[in-house]
């Protein structure tokens, strides 16, 4: 029998065509790669608003300081404190703080202006190098005093005096008035004072310091001024001969200006002071004798003073002479000139 059934055709395989390819998106990107960015972003946000605590100063970024500066002025001593501030302080802070100090403080200009009129009224007309000793005070060595606080503490000690009063220390410093009024009585008080001077230097030893300064309208220091004022010497034999010859050239005549003579001196930060005259005028006013003992208690300096004067002591008398020796715990002694010769 035949087997006349056809066998059905096979059916052709159709080819899908490719659609066309579009831009890649988030959409494309891996699972993985979509949880990085997210916790990145997540992460950098939660950074940007996060502040850590401060550990060390309590939180502060600045905190406040209070700085005291002295300044000497010339009627005493001006402090100025800066002691506020806050938490932050931005640099227009400091500023403003620098800005007010230096306003408070005297203009430097000001300053030097200042102290070249106390100069130029206190140098005597054609001052020169050493030869005439009236032109040795070519400059004025008017420092602050307490220049050289303390000394040198391995140098002992020596006891010196002029007219009975006794001085101790290693630095000596001796102010005697040379005006014209010393020239009374036969030129008797600045001889006899002289006497005094050099007997007082003989008793120094080499490792001890000294400075004469005599003054009429203007102080003149022995050796001069050089570039920075009048300077301690030491007690050597050859200084101390020399200092004879400056004291026995010295000549009297002029007026009389305490008070620069004794801030020259004062300069130095000597231990003791003799200052000697026959003038109490002019007198200082308060507040320069107030300086004056400001200055010499900051080198520990006891001023010893000697009046001379026509008569017998009239007691209670002395006046600012007296007080300059007894604010700084030192002696006072009038000696009538009519006995200086005795």
């Amino acid at each position: 029998m035949p087997s006349s059934s056809k066998a059905p055709a096979r059916l052709a395989r159709r080819e899908i065509p490719d659609l066309p390819r579009t831009g890649r998106g988030l959409t494309n990107l891996p699972a993985w790669a979509l949880s990085l960015i997210l916790h990145t972003c997540l992460i950098a946000t939660i950074g940007t608003f996060w502040t850590g605590r401060v550990r060390g100063t309590g939180g502060e970024k600045d905190r406040p300081v209070g700085v005291a500066v002295v300044y000497e002025l010339t009627g005493g001593e001006a402090y100025f404190l800066n002691d506020s501030g806050a938490s932050d302080l931005g640099a227009s802070d400091s500023s403003d703080a620098g800005e007010s100090l230096s306003a408070s403080l005297p203009d430097e200009s000001v300053m030097k202006s200042d102290q070249q009129s106390l100069l130029e009224g206190l140098l005597p007309s054609g001052a020169g190098p050493s030869g005439d000793p009236s032109a040795a005070a070519g400059g004025l060595g008017l420092g602050d005093g307490g220049a050289q606080i303390g000394g040198n503490r391995t140098i002992p000690k020596v006891k010196t005096t002029v007219f009975g009063i006794e001085g101790e220390g290693t630095r000596f410093l001796y102010v005697f008035d040379r005006s014209d009024s010393m020239n009374g009585y036969g030129g008797l008080p600045l001889s006899v004072a002289k006497a005094q001077l050099l007997e007082s230097i003989r008793s120094l030893g080499p490792t001890h310091q000294f400075q004469i300064i005599f003054y009429n309208d203007s102080p003149l220091p022995f050796g001069g001024l050089g570039g920075r004022g009048p300077a301690l010497l030491t007690g050597d034999e050859q200084t101390k001969l020399a200092a004879s010859r400056f004291v026995r050239d010295v000549s009297a005549f002029g007026g009389t200006r305490h008070v620069d003579a004794l801030r020259m001196a004062l300069s130095m930060g000597p231990d003791v002071v003799f200052f000697l005259t026959d003038a109490d005028y002019p007198s200082p006013a308060a507040s320069e004798l107030e300086n004056l003992h400001t200055r010499a208690a900051r080198s520990g300096c006891t001023i010893h003073t000697i009046q001379f004067g026509a008569g017998p002591s009239q007691g209670a008398g002395g006046g600012w002479i007296k007080s300059l020796a007894t604010g700084t715990a030192g002696r006072y002694r009038y000696m009538d000139v009519a006995e200086l010769a005795n």
